[in-house]
């Protein structure tokens, strides 16, 4: 094991946030970057005696390279969700740039960037655009770059895996966009890392463009269908309607889900076209147990249940937390029932706090927002 430190840009995003724990578990030294420090400092694995924190802005070059300097490698894991700003283009670009830059000041032996699986067109969507831009960015700074292009990734807490969850649980019945019939080739968020970490280990990955993907390769519709069976849900009622727009769509999955337009937006735009691998030459480089989307969804499953997902597509980027937050909270993944505990004093036995509680409803009533359980109770 080398004892330079690894570079993980995006360590508190959905992606490096769960790269780094596994990195650190395999011996290596990891240096992460990020804005802000107390946000890095949150993380569970902060305290690693093997991991060191650096503060830098990836529009600030001096921070970078900084930040890059001492190190063997980096994971490029940065990329703008947000379409509102027109800009997002061109901030991608700006980042790339100085990442490349800083790289190649830094000695840097190798750039893994992962991006996303799309065939260049007319069609592709600018978000996926602007991946493959990046990619060439950094392929061309003079540092070996490996770019790992990434079809949907499914996990707990990745904002696919949420939005299809809170869409199939909540809507017996869903209109959707005719996308749905496109076929797409979904991976598991283990396997992602897995092919992370493997380019690493494996110097026939140096330099070189890979398509990862699971074995499954069906529909978004088939997709939706699964997860329904999965969750032992009754059978979901799918109706595709050709008028039904991405932006239309980004819409509907704002209402219905935590998931805001700006992100399922890009999402959605992104399963247009069919998103299927072209090659799959880094299963022989880097072998693996590659999950198919029944057993994905099922051990997703089981971690919501658990309540034990480790990180979720809300964690990085401009999202603002409630101030009762604790580290490590999930508020976006892990549950659709909203919990809420309050605590208070009071002078009285437990006998007579006790009676007062169990006469709540029933013949007593409720102590407050009556009308709202009035309405609950015609629901029920």
């Amino acid at each position: 094991m080398r004892s330079e430190p690894v570079l993980v840009s995006g360590a508190t995003g959905y992606v490096g946030g769960r790269l780094v724990p596994l990195l650190l578990d395999s011996g290596y030294r990891v240096r992460v970057l990020g804005r802000s420090l107390s946000k890095l400092e949150s993380r569970s694995w902060s305290g690693h005696k093997n991991l060191e924190m650096v503060q830098a802005d990836f529009l600030d070059y001096a921070s970078l390279e900084k930040a890059a300097k001492g190190c063997w490698a980096v994971f490029y894991l940065v990329h703008s969700m947000n379409p509102r700003h027109k800009d997002f283009a061109r901030a991608d670009r700006n980042a790339a740039l100085n990442m490349g830059k800083a790289s190649s000041r830094a000695g840097l032996e190798r750039i893994i960037y992962l991006g996303g699986l799309g065939i260049e067109g007319k069609t592709l969507s600018k978000h996926l655009r602007s991946r493959t831009e990046v990619a060439r960015i950094l392929q061309s700074s003079g540092v070996p770059t490996t770019f790992l292009r990434a079809a949907m990734i499914l996990g707990s807490g990745s904002a696919s895996f949420e939005i299809m969850r809170y869409l199939v649980e909540r809507l017996p019945v869903m209109i959707v966009p005719r996308w749905v019939k496109n076929p797409v080739q979904p991976i598991a968020i283990n396997n992602v890392l897995g092919y992370l970490k493997g380019c690493l280990e494996h110097d026939e990955t140096i330099g070189g463009t890979f398509d990862i993907g699971g074995p499954d390769v069906l529909t978004y519709k088939r997709l939706l269908e699964i997860y329904a069976e999965v969750a032992g849900l009754r059978k979901r009622w799918i109706i595709p309607l050709p008028f039904f727009t991405p932006r239309m769509s980004s819409y509907w999955i704002h209402l219905v889900t935590p998931v805001p337009s700006y992100i399922a937006r890009p999402l959605a735009e992104g399963l247009r076209n069919p998103v299927v691998c072209q090659e799959n030459r880094i299963r022989s480089i880097i072998p693996q147990n590659l999950q198919d989307c029944r057993e994905t969804i099922r051990l997703a499953l089981g971690l919501v249940k658990e309540k034990c997902v480790e990180t979720c597509w809300a964690d990085a980027g401009p999202i603002t937390y409630p101030e009762w937050a604790q580290c490590g909270d999930v508020p976006y993944a892990g549950g659709t029932v909203m919990e809420s505990g309050y605590r208070v004093v009071l002078d009285a036995t437990p006998d007579k706090i006790w009676q007062t509680i169990v006469c709540i409803g029933g013949n007593k009533g409720w102590f407050s927002s009556k009308f709202l359980w009035a309405l609950r109770g015609l629901i029920d």
